[in-house]
Parts: structure tokens; sequence; C-alpha cells
């Protein structure tokens, strides 16, 4: 190999080296740009002879269209391409640099080429943006000669109907605080054109930029503001987020500045806010989500000028909700066509009728009438009163027509009428690029008829012009003027409100008249604020409990309930007990949101306790069971619990060294062969759980002494106010009643979860009845602070949460769009009505219900406790 072979492959791989870091390192740290970008004709060419060299030139290209640039180079020296781009065709040959923009492509293109020489590698960094043949960028000249070095104006056709931007040149150096907040957070200083000789930068606020930007007439405008977030994430350009690069989610070419510092929005992005922050963007990791900031730490800011879309209106959504999802078509009596018919052709399979399930559509009626509404839209047909053909005067063909339809009780209703001009609205859009209005939905509306349409307005009446208008006012009309019709029906939503005896009654009371009220039996306490006095029965202490003819009380019994109970021998797997779910020193329930059971599986409801289960008509969340025996044998053999057998566990069972001995003790009536029966087990059980009943509580002691001589010192002023709250103002009384604070019925609350991944159907599981649907049993809340989590689903461990939802209303999700024409749709129980509790109240009512909690008992109630008499057998 000669000397020259060697240094020529020498050369050779130093020059693939060099080119291999230097397309690792990106962009040369130079400035230089290139001044006349031009157009990008087919013969762009630059000899670049008498020019020096331009290390970071910029272009413009139209798609298609063509660049060529000369180089000077030595005899020495060789042009080489090393990045070629994604938008065109980059080319090199001998001192010639060629780009070819895409027909289709668009976006910033970077295009590195190289001049190399023995000693030297110089790296010029092409920067080309290929536009379509009408640029969605322009760059404007601001127009204030004191900033022209520090803020630049874009201007934007794509968002919405064309905006123009105003961005700083150095963003970092350009912050301020939110709106007129001071940026006086310690350790965060602002800095902008506004501050002072002395440093003081009280005035870099975002208002001040504004204000400062309208004055100056920026770019000719003067209507100035910070972003709406939909605005700045129409700026983010995926294609050219490279954070290895150092590159923002942001055009390069004309937001060259733009990194990754965060900017201000304005505050109206629909996420709830407190007093002292707002929302900023960010074109790096946070280009999709608003990042809520403190208002007074410095960030960067842009400024927008243009028609500002407002995003919660149908008219100005970026994209139009599709007609399948935004109307459900009824038939003359109200009801749905079939699914598989929402579709069909008018004339095929006719609909009288549309309701309206536009989420939007179901806001902005909130905002404006303050309740939730259900809107319906008459269906246009050409053989009856409801065409669109016909033309009618405001003063006599209208309210005759409207009258005659609403006799006829078309789609079941009677109450149709002229819509709004802003309700007509709801079916008109206008889309990025459109310039006028259009009317959507025409083939759910049957094709409506083009010309003048009657609206109501605030002054009476106006006209819209469909299917396009220019904007959403309403034309002036006068008597003369004729119209057609389209008709709109709205519905408010039946949503409970507070009970009225309790409106303006939630003032601290006069505790020596409170006193006086209640320092008697319970049957002369102030009336409870019930819904059904009939049936109401009035708090009182607790009384013993029965036991059956069939299975009547023996201490044999009951020790040898007591002992099954505590032994997991009964579970699959030797290792749950019906304590494991029950324990005493948990108030005989577990203390956790649900159970765990056989092979740690997780239950779906809330472990109740077993304290006064002896007087439950039906046992179970869903009173699956009518009898505590019943009761006692299914968790066995559920498999998510205990995961047992009957016929297994019984085999088991008369096998077992000790239980057949103390079986044939306690049931001797059954003979003294018998083996162990599924009866038996059951009876042992539920024996045992009888006698698992509360102690005394305060609240026994202030009513016995009440009752017998007046005196209600056993509750201090704030318990006796928390009584009177349970039983008037909190409305708890209407289920929590009687002397076991329950009235042993199946209410729903409002936590179904329908169709939802936690969905309990409740009582419709046991009964299948559509109107059970989410009713559980209502709980007594006898030693109720014993026993958290509370709820069928342990949803809150905190009694000031459960207060908190009873007192909101609870979850009163009512349907909505298909949802009301679900026989099985969950209804919230008419006794939850909101309570508006104030705070004291609130703190009131759970100190009450510490008295009515009383320690958890540990061991079976005596024969004594029970008030049996001696009669009843202790064998």
């Amino acid at each position: 190999m000669t000397t020259h072979t060697l240094k020529n492959i020498q050369r050779q791989l130093m020059l693939i080296t060099c080119c291999a870091l230097l397309a690792a390192c990106g962009s040369d740290s130079s400035s230089d740009t290139v001044a006349n970008s031009g157009a990008g004709s087919n013969t762009g060419t630059d000899s670049g002879d008498k020019q020096a060299l331009l290390l970071n030139p910029r272009v413009q290209l139209t798609q298609g269209k063509t660049i060529t640039k000369l180089y000077a180079l030595t005899a020495m020296q060789e042009l080489q391409l090393i990045q070629p781009g994604k938008h065109g065709n980059a080319n090199v040959q001998g001192n010639t640099f060629t780009y070819q923009a895409g027909a289709n492509a668009h976006g910033a293109d970077h295009v590195k080429i190289a001049i190399v020489s023995n000693d030297k590698i110089e790296t010029i960094n092409w920067l080309i943006r290929v536009n379509k043949p009408s640029p969605r960028f322009t760059t404007l000249a601001i127009g204030d000669s004191t900033k022209d070095k520090v803020w630049q104006c874009v201007a934007d056709t794509q968002t919405h109907q064309g905006v123009v931007w105003a961005t700083p040149l150095q963003p970092t150096s350009q912050t301020y605080a939110w709106g007129d907040w001071p940026p006086t957070l310690p350790a965060f200083q602002a800095q902008c054109q506004f501050t002072d000789s002395d440093g003081n930068s009280q005035a870099c606020t975002t208002d001040r930029l504004v204000e400062y930007a309208n004055q100056q007439n920026w770019c000719g405008r003067n209507d100035w503001r910070l972003p709406a977030s939909y605005e700045m994430k129409e700026l983010v350009s995926e294609q050219d987020y490279a954070l290895d690069n150092n590159q923002a989610a942001i055009d390069p070419y004309f937001f060259a500045a733009t990194s990754f510092e965060s900017y201000w929005l304005a505050d109206d992005d629909g996420q709830p806010h407190s007093d002292n922050i707002a929302p900023t963007l960010d074109f790096a990791t946070g280009r999709y989500t608003p990042v809520m900031q403190n208002k007074r730490k410095p960030k960067s800011a842009m400024l927008v000028s243009g028609v500002k879309r407002d995003t919660t209106l149908p008219s100005e959504q970026k994209k139009p909700q599709a007609e399948k999802d935004s109307f459900i078509r009824l038939d003359n009596d109200g009801q749905p066509l079939a699914k598989s018919q929402q579709s069909d052709d008018y004339n095929d399979t006719p609909w009288r009728c549309l309701d309206d399930m536009r989420g939007l559509v179901r806001d902005n009626f909130y905002l404006r009438d303050k309740q939730f509404s259900n809107v319906f839209w008459l269906t246009p047909d050409p053989q009856d009163l409801t065409n669109t053909n016909q033309v009618l005067s405001i003063q006599v063909g209208v309210p005759d027509v409207i009258a005659n339809i609403n006799q006829t009780q078309l789609c079941g209703r009677h109450d149709w009428r002229l819509p709004t001009a802003d309700e007509l609205a709801m079916l008109l859009y206008k889309g990025e690029q459109e310039s006028n209005y259009s009317l959507l939905y025409t083939a759910s509306l049957n094709q409506p008829e083009s010309g003048d349409y009657w609206v109501k307005t605030a002054a009476g009446y106006g006209l819209y012009s469909l299917p396009t208008m220019a904007d959403l006012q309403p034309k002036v009309t006068t008597d003369a003027d004729t119209a057609r019709i389209l008709l709109i029906a709205t519905e408010f939503e039946q949503r409970a409100t507070e009970d009225p005896r309790s409106v303006n009654n939630h003032s601290k009371p006069n505790f020596n008249n409170l006193r006086q009220a209640y320092a008697s039996d319970p049957d002369h306490w102030p009336p409870a604020f019930v819904d059904d006095e009939l049936n109401y029965q009035e708090l009182g202490i607790m009384p013993k409990p029965s036991f059956p003819h069939d299975n009547p009380y023996s201490e044999r019994k009951v020790a040898l309930g007591e002992k099954l109970f505590f032994d997991p021998f009964l579970s699959q797997a030797s290792d749950v007990s019906c304590s494991s779910c029950h324990d005493p020193k948990l108030g005989w329930g577990d203390g956790k949101e649900v159970s765990i059971g056989h092979d740690r599986q997780r239950g779906k409801r809330n472990a109740p306790t077993i304290v006064n289960s002896a007087f439950l008509p039906t046992l179970f969340w869903d009173s699956r069971a009518a009898t505590l025996e019943q009761q006692a044998l299914m968790p066995i053999q559920d498999p998510v619990e205990m995961a047992e057998n009957l016929p297994r566990l019984l085999s088991r069972l008369n096998a077992h060294p000790q239980y057949p001995a103390l079986f044939k003790q306690a049931f001797p009536e059954d003979g003294i062969n018998a083996d162990i029966t599924e009866q038996q087990l059951g009876m042992a059980l539920a024996t045992f759980q009888r006698t698992i009943i509360s102690n005394t509580s305060r609240f026994d002691t202030f009513v016995a002494q009440a009752d017998n001589a007046g005196d209600t010192s056993a509750l201090s002023d704030k318990e006796l106010w928390g009584l009177d709250i349970f039983r008037r103002n909190g409305r708890c009384a209407n289920c929590h009643m009687g002397a076991e604070f329950t009235d042993h019925k199946m209410q729903n609350v409002g936590l179904t979860y329908y169709q939802g991944f936690y969905e309990d159907l409740g009582l419709y599981n046991v009964d299948a009845q559509p109107s059970s649907v989410g009713k559980f049993k209502t709980p007594s809340l006898r030693d109720v602070m014993n026993n958290h989590p509370w709820f069928h689903n342990g949803l809150l461990d905190t009694m000031e949460g459960v207060i908190s939802m009873y007192s909101a209303g609870m979850a009163d999700n009512a349907p909505f769009g298909w949802n009301k024409y679900d026989p099985t749709y969950p209804v919230l129980s008419k006794q939850i009505r909101p309570l508006n509790l104030t705070v004291e109240e609130a703190q009131a009512l759970q100190a009450f219900l510490v008295t009515i909690t009383a320690p958890t008992r540990q061991m079976p109630a005596t024969r004594a406790e029970l008030a049996l008499n001696e009669d009843v057998s202790s064998d």
C-alpha cells in the first residue's frame, strides 16, 4: 500500500467520523442567517461568490419548488451531504446544493451539508420551511420601533378564523406574573421591557403587557390578549419535537426562539382554579395538558390577536359532534326507535322528534337556567303542520299552528314552542376555515327547507336564515314578515331541593328552649321532618331480642355457635372464619372497605356488623336472607368468602373429635345417634348472633331520664342540638327511625355505580325488579361510630365525609341520553334531599352519633341481659 493511498483512507475515515459526530451533536452554534430567503422558485439559484459563508441559512419553499445554492470551493474542498431532511429531496453534486420540496409535504425541514478540506470541516445547517401554496404562517412587522428587536408577529391562518401571534425573541428574558398579580414571589425575579432603571419588576405583568401591545397597535391590531389553551395547542407540532436536539414541539422557522419554557394561558381552559393559580402550557412534555402555576411566579408569555372561539358552544367546537351521537330518534309516543333503526332514512323508518343528547347543549342550558334540562326537537314532516314548506306570520299563523300541534301532542308532548335565537344556534356550526355558520344534522331534521325561520328574542321575535348565516344575530322583523318554523321543547330535570321546613332554619338554637322541648318522653318531642308521618317510629330505647319458637335460646346452643363462629374449620382451606370479617375488637366488622375471603379474594361489599342482627327482618345488604338461620349458612358456601360446600363440611364436622358431642348437647331433642345437620349448624350460629346486642348508650340514658324526670343533662348542648338536627334539618329520621335507628327498608342512596367498574345492583340481584336497582338495606345506626368504613361498599372512612355527602344530596345522577329510556336505571330514594347543613350543624350531628354509640360487646349477652325468663331452657 502506497503512502498516498494510506493518506486517502485516513482522510476518508476522519471525514466519516466527523460527519457522524456532527449529525449527533445537532446545529452549529453560529447565529448566521440568510436574509433573502425567497419564495422558492424553480430557478432560485445563488452563486454565493462574493458573500460570506452562511452557516445557518433559512429559506421558504412552496410545495414542489426547488432551491439551488452554489458554493465557491477550492481545489482542496469538497461539498458533502450529511443529513438529507424529511420533507424534500436534498442533493449535492460538485459544488452545488439542491433541495426540492415534496409535493404534499409541509413543515420545517433540517438539512445538513459540510464543506470538507484536509484540515477543516465547516457545517452548514439549512432550515427550510416547506409551505402549502397558501402558507399557514407569515412574519409581520411589529410596528413598534422601541420593541422590534424584542417581539415579533406571526400571522396564522389555521387557528380558528385566522389570528396573529406576538412572540418574544428571548422568552426567558420576557417573563411576567399572571394578570395584574405583582411578581413578588420570593426567589423568583421577573424580567421584561417594563423593568425600570432600578430593576423594579412590579410592572412585569401580563395585564401590563397586553395594555402596552394594544396601545402601540402591534402589527396594526389593538385586540391583543393572552391565548386560550385551544389556541396555544394549535401551535403544537409533533413532527418538530426533538428532545435530543433541544427542539420544542413548535415550528422552528417561525418560532425559532421558543423552547421548553412555560407560557401563561387565559383563565378559561375549563379547569377549576383557586384564586392564586392560573394555567400554563409548554411545548415539551406539557404541550397538551395545562399546568397550574402560582400567578406571582414569572413565566413567559405569548399574545394573540383575532376572534376567539368559544369552545363551550356547539357552534364553535373545533369539530362538531357526530350526528349519530347527538340525537335519539323518537316515535310519536316519545319512545326511541330501535338502535338498529337510528340511522335509517326518514322515508323508510320515520321518526317524530329528536332527543338532543349533546353534552354541550345540556351544559349551556344549565348555565342559562341554573337547572339541568332535557331538550327535544320536533322533526318536520312534509305531510302535516310541522312541514317547513309553509311560511307563517308571527301574529296569526305561528300561534295557531303551534296550538294545533300541541293539541295533537306530537311525540307525546304538548309544550312545543319556537326556539330562542341561542337555542336554534345550537344547531349551527362554523368550522376553522368557514366564514358562515351552517345548519348541522339536516338528516335528523328531515332536510328542512331553506329560508327564514322564526326565533324568539329578548325584544320579541327575529329571523334566522337557514341553512347558512353570516353571524348569529337575528334579523329584525316587521309585522309583514313571514317565515318557517322549527319547534323545540325543553323540560327541567326533577332534582330534589332542600326541605322547606329547613330553609333559613340553620342558625344555632336557644339551648334553654331546646332542652325544654326534649325534656319529656319521645312522643312529645318536636315534630320530626319526615315525609311519611303516618309510618314514622320515634327514636327510643332498645328492646330485648326475641328467639324464634323453632330455634329457642339455650346456653349450650350459644356456646356451640360461638365456637363455630370463631373456627376457621368451617372454610374450605381452614383459613377463614366468620370472625375474620366480624371481629368483636372491630365492632364485629373488619374495618376494611370490603372484606377479604378465600384465597385472598377481594369481596364486593363491606362487612356489616352482627350487633343487633337479632332485630333484622332480612339479612345481608341486599336482603337475600329472610332469617339469621339462612344467613349463617350463606357465607360458608360463597366462593369468595369461605368457599366450602355444605355436604363436605357436614361430613368433616361429623368426623371431628369434638363437634359431634357438642351438637348432641345443644340439640338433644334430635336423638343421641343423629348426625350433625345443616339445620343445626345454622341454628347454632344464629342463636349465638342473637346474643350480640348493643350495650346501653348515653342516648338511652338521656331518653330514660328525660321521660322519667325531665332531666336532659345526659347530653351536652352540642349533642342535644345534634339530636334535633338528626330528627329535623338532617332528615336522618326518615330512614333511621325507631329504637333501632332503621326503617328496615331498602333504599337507593346513589352509590350504584351503574354501568361502571364498581357497579352493584343491590336488591335487583335478588328480585330482578327494575325498581330495585341500586337499593340496599338501611343499616341500623346503633353503635355507628364503631363500624367504619361506611356504606355497602365501604366508600367513606370518616363521618365528616358521610355527613357532607348527605348534606349535598348524595350522588343524584339523573338519567340523560339513552339512560332516560333504560327501565333499570337506578332512581335515588325520594328521602334523599340536599340538606345544606352548616359546619356547626355537621359537627353537632356527628357529636350526637357518638351518643348512640356504646362500647362494643365482646361476649354474648347473659340470660339477664337478654331478659329471658327462668323457664327458658338453659340446657
